[in-house]
């Protein structure tokens, strides 16, 4: 089996070049603001960037009602079956943030057959993004 991997790099790096894959996601998303705020959390260290052999993901760690989680806030990658792919080493990363649970929004209706399959559980609808979280 392939070792599939997640390597955490300096967002100034790889902004300009990953723009255009976030607004695409933005667009999708009906949230024209989502680069901007990517930019904002990244380059405070909000937010983290990790690169993959086929693409990235942005993941933010979050604090709320004494709750430790991993949002992840973009994702793209190019040679599919990733959530299959990326799963371990999030749920490592997750793990070592002491996060209790991983979660992402998306408008993918894909998502519904695919997520469940691998232990994600849907927790309902914000707009049109459904919501979609991992235990840990």
């Amino acid at each position: 089996m392939e070792n599939f991997y997640l390597v955490k790099v300096k967002w100034s790096e790889h902004r300009e070049r990953l723009k255009p894959f976030i607004d695409e996601i933005g667009l999708k998303a009906d949230d024209p603001q989502l680069y901007t705020n990517i930019d904002k959390a990244c380059s405070n260290e909000w937010a983290f960037l990790f690169l993959a052999p086929d693409g990235f993901i942005v993941l933010q760690p979050r604090y709320q009602r004494q709750i430790i989680y991993i949002d992840i806030t973009a994702a793209h990658f190019t040679a599919g079956n990733a959530l299959n792919k990326y799963l371990s080493p999030l749920i490592t990363l997750a793990k070592q943030g002491n996060a209790q649970f991983i979660r992402f929004y998306t408008v993918r209706k894909s998502a519904d057959k695919v997520a469940p399959k691998y232990g994600w559980e849907k927790q309902g609808y914000h707009r049109n993004l459904a919501i979609w979280r991992y235990k840990l």
